[in-house]
């Protein structure tokens, strides 16, 4: 290790074990003075006279207009950084500082680096530069940018220290018997104590992370172990509370839906750059990355549970058999082989990020489904593991109390959900968990298993559409050039105060979400009931046809769906085995079927074998043949057209000045893709078309076998839509599944198949309206709890400024009531003032105080609230997925930088 290197690790841990747990109260006293900086600081009013080692200090002090020069007294007892605090200034460096910015000058770039990728680089030079036009001038080749960046850092890990300290007093009066019991000037310094010994303890090992998880109050018998806490939560944990009050603020759901429903997703653009060493460490007291240690357990447990892939099933204790259900699985084993094949997401061998050049390749995320982030995790393998998803529904169930049920949604549930019941992952869990896939990424599945999984299918999800995560890959895409290069941790640490800025807009226009989901959800189950009703049919009776569909539509595939496995190279080498062991025995029994029926052909007679011959040389058959392997082409290539469109529109709202060769050279042939596809896929359609309007001529003509019927044309206006009730996905017609005396209505009657798609709309707009009831009951109950705890905290607190911190907390909620009142009361159905906790007067009272900064706070929610609108429909044209691939040139190396550069890289920007 360079001696660079030795100064910044021991400069970091001064900073994190000496400084910074000593500036919370100057901090917090300087945002009291100030009214939260909307005041000047004052001076200095008095000086230390122990004279223990004295040193005079000349500081330069960045404003926004003026450099200034300072001349400091230190010692012991009155170190730099306290009377820099004091007077609202910060310094660069721990100990002997030569430069401080102004705190409003910092607090101004935070926000601006919230909002756009963090630049110190530009933002340096540019100060630079305009105090330089106004004749001040600093000493250096590089006076500005070190100086500034570590004065930036250090900044904002006093402010999250400081919020998080406010959290844990407000935690240990939450979690007192008596709200009102006092908060003494003890009990505050037990949590400065605390959050200095965390401090220690976390630079003291590199790659630790705090348990994000699980509630970190001060008290040390509040900090209980996790399987103690699934054991003894009477509701969500306080973390979860936290994270989403919609979602775990409030009473337990109603036991016909889900208390809650959740998703998860993986993103490969957010990639680091493989480095000779790591920064220093440092970690948001807030994190929400799940421990390193938790990951690692999870890969291992997949890796005892799961036999090695060159090992034959039948070696590891199963028995080959025929073709048919795993366990409780409704959906057949090679439905789920080809669904697989579909998604290079469930093949966690293939490679998406090389780890020759990254050393985490990856971010998986978990949500719940008002887009909050509940946890993160890094991910270092090249492709997308099961062990990671498996680590984050672990640790959600950690943070629940038993009888909490969850809807999970994912692209590759199908693919977990088997693993699980396989090989036995989560199975204290799976009674209580239901998968479904999103609804995005359903076009990529079998008819068969979007009858299963798919959310508009599926009891329980009301209308989330599980693409929560692609907006927030999308909001976080401005930062990926920036979090390619820059260190580890502060990787890590930007991504965590992203996730609490985003928080913070999504908490304020919640109350405008509910009350559009409302009429959304009112407008679709207006148009589901007019198709129900317009059926002339029965509600009971639409219910057992589609009962009766789903059973004839997920029956298991015949024996050539193995034979496909052994002969796609990409199949895992444990599918390939598994499929060798039931072969053997299936062949078997074809080859006696087929001797059965030649002895059956025999026995016909004459007539019959005629008859039979005339039947195999059917126009009708020939037909049905040509147009159901026509359907299968044509649907593998709306598959691979869809994915293509995908990275365009990945790519489509990309500014272009921003946009690297690579992404416009990825751009422009993968639109000549899809150009050069387009036309195929739709003389592909059209001759389909030809060929179903021939069968139906057969059969009105009766020259068809008895009982036949002729498959539906597809309409090619709704060709690309690939929606889950679109024709594309229908094989009726095509088999001999519909060549029978009786056929069922579901198969046959347009009335039916119409009802049945108004009744399952009906059914997911009702849940959705139970749902959004109970989440309004839920923001009450966190409102009038959180109101509740405030003001004890108030009362109780005898510390003048924590009481001032305590009362902008109380400011905050009074401003989320105001806003989440107006944007409810229109809505009788969702709104009553009288759960609220805060009453009418003080509303009414703070609406006047507050309007003119609410109406602006609205105003800058509504860019990312309106995001989730463009989902809502579904429709390809119009949505934004943001999964932006930037700088892929940095991957192959063609930018590179010297090793003096990645010493320090984190001010690099």
């Amino acid at each position: 290790m360079s001696a660079h290197q030795h100064k910044r690790l021991a400069q970091n841990h001064r900073w994190q074990t000496e400084v910074l747990p000593c500036l919370i109260r100057p901090y917090m006293s300087m945002l009291r003075q100030t009214d939260n900086l909307r005041n000047e600081a004052g001076m200095l009013d008095k000086a230390c006279t122990c004279l223990n080692n004295p040193r005079l200090l000349e500081i330069s002090i960045v404003r926004f207009t003026k450099l200034q020069k300072l001349v400091l007294s230190v010692c012991a007892c009155r170190t730099a950084a306290v009377q820099l605090v004091e007077q609202g200034l910060f310094p660069c460096a721990p100990v002997h500082p030569t430069l401080a910015v102004d705190i409003h000058v910092l607090d101004f770039v935070t926000w601006l680096f919230l909002r756009i990728a963090p630049n110190n680089t530009a933002w340096a030079d540019s100060i630079n530069e305009f105090l330089s036009s106004q004749g001040y001038q600093l000493q250096g080749q590089d006076p500005l940018r070190r100086r500034f960046g570590n004065a930036l850092q250090w900044y904002n890990s006093l402010q999250d220290l400081t919020a998080n300290f406010v959290d844990q007093v407000l935690s240990i009066a939450r979690n007192y018997e008596e709200g009102g019991s006092e908060v003494s000037d003890a009990e505050v310094k037990t949590v400065e104590i605390a959050k200095g010994k965390e401090a220690r303890e976390s630079s003291e090992d590199d790659d630790s992370d705090v348990d994000s998880g699980s509630d970190q109050p001060a008290k040390k018998q509040l900090r209980i172990d996790s399987d103690q806490e699934m054991n003894h939560l009477s509701r969500p944990s306080e973390y979860l509370r936290g994270r989403c009050p919609l979602c775990f603020g409030g009473p337990s759901q109603s036991a016909q839906d889900f208390n809650a429903i959740v998703c998860i997703d993986a993103c490969f653009t957010q990639k680091h750059n493989k480095r000779s060493h790591k920064d220093p460490p440092r970690q948001h007291p807030r994190t929400v990355f799940l421990p390193e240690s938790d990951v690692k357990r999870w890969e291992e447990i997949v890796a005892s549970l799961r036999p090695p892939k060159t090992v034959p099933k039948t070696a590891a204790g199963g028995e080959a058999r025929e073709d048919g259900y795993e366990l409780s699985l409704k959906v057949p084993n090679s439905v789920l082989d080809a669904c697989e094949a579909s998604f290079t997401a469930a093949d966690g061998s293939r490679e998406k990020a090389s780890t020759q050049f990254f050393d985490s390749t990856a971010l998986m995320a978990m949500l719940c489904r008002h887009d909050r982030v509940l946890w993160l995790v890094n991910m270092t393998s090249p492709g997308e593991r099961q062990h990671y998803a498996l680590a984050l529904i672990d640790q959600l169930f950690k943070n629940l109390p038993s009888g909490f049920t969850v809807g999970l949604l994912y692209d590759i549930s199908c693919s977990i959900h088997r693993s699980c019941v396989k090989w036995g992952f989560l199975d204290a869990y799976l009674s209580r968990l239901t998968f479904a896939i999103s609804v995005f990424h359903a076009y990529g599945y079998g008819w068969a298993c979007q009858c299963v999984y798919h959310p508009r299918k599926c009891d329980g999800f009301g209308l989330s559409d599980g693409e929560g995560c692609e907006r927030f890959w999308h909001s976080i895409s401005k930062l990926i050039a920036y979090l390619r290069i820059c260190g580890h941790h502060t990787r890590l640490y930007t991504l965590d105060s992203q996730v609490q800025y985003a928080d913070r807009l999504s908490l304020l226009g919640i109350g405008n979400w509910l009350a559009r989901k409302w009429r959304n959800t009112q407008t679709r189950r207006l148009e589901a009931d007019t198709q129900v009703i317009s059926s002339a049919k029965q509600d009971r009776y639409l219910r057992e046809q589609w009962k009766s569909q789903l059973s004839s539509q997920t029956r298991p595939l015949p024996i050539s769906a193995l034979e496909d496995v052994l002969s796609d190279i990409n199949s895992e080498d444990y599918q390939v085995a598994e499929v060798e062991g039931k072969l053997p025995d299936l062949r078997g029994k074809l080859a006696q079927v087929q001797a059965k029926l030649i002895r059956q052909e025999q026995l016909l007679g004459v007539v019959g074998q005629q008859q039979y011959r005339h039947l195999a040389t059917s126009p009708f058959m020939a037909l049905r043949m040509n147009a159901h392997a026509l359907k299968v082409r044509l649907r593998n290539r709306l598959t691979s057209r869809k994915f293509e469109r995908d990275r365009i529109e990945r790519s489509f709202r990309r500014q272009h000045f921003s946009e690297c060769f690579v992404d416009r050279k990825v751009r422009t042939q993968t639109e000549d893709a899809v150009k050069r596809r387009d036309p195929g896929i739709q003389a592909l359609a059209r001759q389909y078309n030809i060929l179903c309007h021939k069968m139906e001529e057969l059969v009105r003509l009766k020259r068809a076998p008895r009982n036949a019927i002729a498959p539906q044309p597809i309409p090619l206006k709704e060709l690309f839509d690939l929606d889950v009730d679109d024709v594309i996905w229908q094989d009726v017609g095509l088999d001999a599944s519909g060549d029978i005396e009786n056929p069922p209505a579901w198969l046959t009657d347009e009335d039916v198949k119409s009802g049945i798609k108004g009744i399952l709309l009906r059914d997911r707009c009702d849940e959705e309206l139970r749902r959004l009831k109970h989440e309004c009951i839920a923001l009450y109950h966190w409102l009038s709890e959180e109101w509740q705890v405030v003001n004890a905290c108030i009362e109780a607190a005898t510390n003048l400024d924590l009481v001032y911190q305590l009362q902008e907390r109380r400011r905050c909620l009074i401003k989320l009531g105001v806003t989440w009142r107006n944007a409810l009361q229109g809505i009788p159905q969702l709104y009553n003032v009288s759960d609220w906790g805060l009453s009418a007067s003080e509303l009414s009272e703070a609406e006047q105080d507050l309007d003119e900064e609410k109406l602006e706070a609205v105003e800058e929610t509504e860019e990312y609230i309106e995001m989730e609108d463009e989902f809502s429909d579904f429709d390809e044209d119009d949505l934004d997925i943001g999964l932006v691939e930037r700088i892929d040139a940095l991957e192959d190396g063609e930018l590179s930088y010297g090793e003096e550069d990645l010493d320090d890289v984190d001010n690099l920007l």
